[in-house]
């Protein structure tokens, strides 16, 4: 189970797409969790992104308005 601070985290990559501190402590539980992934984003280093298991986790939370037109 997400704590709050886990799922505050996991919907703050999806909807800024800051950069976070890949050793906080929540980001290394949604990546244990694979909800998140590190990707090569230049010389500076990684990017997190959320993986296909956290964008469905999001959506079943959540879904999409779209969906109920």
């Amino acid at each position: 189970m997400l704590s709050p601070h886990e799922l505050a985290t996991l919907m703050l990559i999806r909807d800024t797409g800051k950069i976070l501190e890949e050793k906080d402590p929540d980001v290394l539980a949604l990546r244990h969790y694979e909800l998140v992934e590190l990707r090569p984003r230049d010389r500076q280093g990684a990017t997190l992104q959320l993986t296909l298991r956290g964008r469905e986790l999001l959506e079943r939370l959540h879904p999409a308005t779209d969906s109920l037109q």
